[in-house]
This record gives C-alpha cells, structure tokens and sequence, in this order.
C-alpha cells in the first residue's frame, strides 16, 4: 500500500507529536507498506533517515524505499509552506494510495487542489471546538474545520475512546468506517528485569504544561514519603519552578536512554488535570513507557487513565484528580507494592490496527 502521512511534524525532535508520527510511520513500513512523511526542519544541518530513526531508538527498515522521510529544506518561512505543498502534490500525482491524514487543514487544502484519487483516514488527537469552547473562545471556526475534515474522510481513527466520544457527540456526519487506536511505544523500550529500584525517587518524565496539572503535583511534594524528580521540559518551562528539599527538575535526557531511567526508579507518576484534555483526549507516550517496565504507576483517577487501565490490565495506583492528600496515599501505596509484570503496546501493534482500514 501506498500511504502519505499527511502532517508536518518537526524533526528531530522529542515532541510527542513527532515521536508518535515518525514511529506510526516506521512501524507501517515495517509491515511492507510504502510510507511517505514530509518534515518541518527542527534543527539546522543534514540529518539522514537512519539519523533520525536512531534518534528514537528505532531500527532501519527492511526493504528499500520503503520509508521515505522528507525533512524541508527551509525553517518556518513562506518557502517552506510552497516545498511542502510541492511535494504533497507530486506524491498525489502517483498512483492510488491511502493519505494518513493528522492536519486538517492541510488535508482540505489539499483536497480542494487535486482530484480526490486516494482513500483517506483522518486521524484525530484532539477536538479543537471543545478545546476552545473550555477556553471560553467561540468554537465556530473549529466546528468549521472539523467539518470540512469529515467530509473529505473515508475513515476516522481516534487515539482513545475519550476523543472518538468528542468527535460523535458533536459531529452526526462521522464516516461509517471509525476507530479507536492508542498510541504506543517501541519494543527495545520494554523492561522486564524485576530487582529492587535503585533509585529511591518518584519520577516523572515528560514536558511541564500548566494544563496537564504539573504545579498541583509540584506542590504537593513537600509532604511526599521521597523525592519527586522531573526529567524534561524546555529551559522556560523549567524556570517557572524552583528545586528543593524534596523536588528537583532536569533537563531531557537522549531518548533511548528514558526506559533503563524509568525502571531504576521506585515508582512513576504520570501528572494530569481535570480537564477536557484530560479527562477525554489523551493517550499519553509516557504511561506506555512507564507500562513497559516492571515500576510501580500512580494516575489520576480519570477516564482516559481507566481507559488504558482496562487496556492494559495493570495494576496502577490511583488517586483523585487535584487532591494532594490522594496523591500522597497513592505513592505511599505504590512504595510497598510489588514490582508489575510489564505490558507492551508497541509501534506494529498500533500500524496493525490502523492497517486494518485499509480495505
């Protein structure tokens, strides 16, 4: 099968966005489809294709040609948005395939440019006019845009069943194929060694949003049983806190480094808020990371946390979304128990399921 992902995620980078749409697109590669991604440029200088997938850890891919990742040769500039156009309009020109589709905007564009001779799956993260009505801003230019993606869709795959729910309880034009597909995580990640942590921190790895709750985590450090240490987040972001006795942030550290980092600690805590994002649209990279390991995980109790709870079959330790005092029982909770059998949802498991629209 032919298969333009259709988005612009900048690489190389550590972004979420970026880790999860240049692994989908390994992984469908890797199941003998022929895969195309056209980049932003993240960092200035040449970066190969095996640079990059070492950058995440991820093997070449068998087969010659088969994944074809294309990096912009210009920053963030009107040029940029005319190569990209280019080349998604000399890809449209080839044979019939199938367009992966995470931009609806440039999804529509390019509809509206070429004959409609491909299938396309529209892959949504996200509903921006809840996002927006939350923020209090006028959702009628979302609703828009949402609608226009629907209609140029032959498929719609969400990335947990939170955001599915969004999308049917607002749109009554969803197409008839639609799917709920989670994200995942690689399958060198997984750590099944079962010794005692040897690191005794709480730890949480991952970037510092105000919307994903971090300051209420923060703050309720001070009356935790151990340390809490952060790994992550951009210079700015780290500046908005500050180190002390029981609380320190660092910088990132190299990707394939995370998973031998994850299962050294006594337990992995996985921040979120009561909010649209977190109660509905989400299916965090980290908690995959964190599953892939034998460590103890603290969540809050909501329903996109249940929902990977059920996936996954683990054991995790919850506590009530904005309560100190729940976060600090759960942590002591998770100190004395057990180390997990780890559980794997890799790559090839998500491009499986995905594969699966593809008649």
């Amino acid at each position: 099968m032919r298969i333009l992902h259709l988005y612009r995620p900048a690489l190389p980078s550590l972004r979420a966005q970026s880790i999860q749409v240049l692994s989908t697109c390994h992984a469908l590669a890797c199941l003998g489809h022929n895969v195309t991604l056209f980049a932003d440029r993240h960092l200035p200088g040449q970066w190969s294709q095996t640079a990059l997938l070492e950058n995440l850890g991820l093997p070449p891919v068998q087969g010659n040609g088969r994944l074809q990742v294309h990096i912009n040769p210009f920053r963030w500039s009107p040029a940029a948005g005319v190569w990209f156009r280019r080349q998604v309009a000399q890809w449209w020109k080839g044979p019939p395939g199938t367009i992966l589709a995470r931009d609806k905007k440039r999804l529509i564009q390019a509809v509206k440019r070429h004959d409609l001779s491909h299938r396309i799956i529209l892959e949504t993260h996200e509903l921006d006019s809840a996002l927006a009505e939350e923020r209090g801003d006028d959702p009628t230019k979302w609703q828009h845009l949402e609608r226009a993606a629907l209609s140029c869709a032959d498929a719609l795959v969400a990335n947990c069943g939170g955001t599915m729910k969004l999308w049917a309880d607002n749109h009554t034009d969803l197409p008839d194929h639609r799917m709920v597909v989670h994200n995942a995580t690689s399958a060198s990640r997984l750590r099944s060694l079962s010794a005692q942590a040897t690191d005794p921190l709480v730890r949480v790895v991952g970037t510092l949003p105000p919307y994903k709750g971090c300051a209420e985590v923060i703050e309720a450090t001070e009356h935790m049983p151990c340390p809490l240490e952060w790994i992550g987040g951009s210079d700015e972001q780290r500046s908005s806190f500050q180190n002390s006795a029981n609380f320190s942030l660092l910088p990132p550290i190299a990707y394939p480094d995370v998973p031998d980092l994850l299962n050294r600690s006594q337990v992995l805590l996985l921040p979120l808020t009561d909010n649209v994002f977190g109660r509905s649209l989400t299916s965090p990279l980290k908690i995959w990371d964190y599953l892939a390991t034998t460590r103890p995980i603290v969540v809050p109790d909501l329903p996109t946390m249940r929902e990977i709870g059920l996936l996954s079959n683990a054991a995790l330790h919850w506590y009530p979304s904005g309560s100190s005092e729940g976060l600090v029982q759960a942590v002591n909770d998770a100190l004395v128990a057990p180390p997990r059998k780890p559980f794997l949802r890799t790559w090839e498991h998500r491009a499986t399921q995905i594969q699966a629209l593809f008649q």
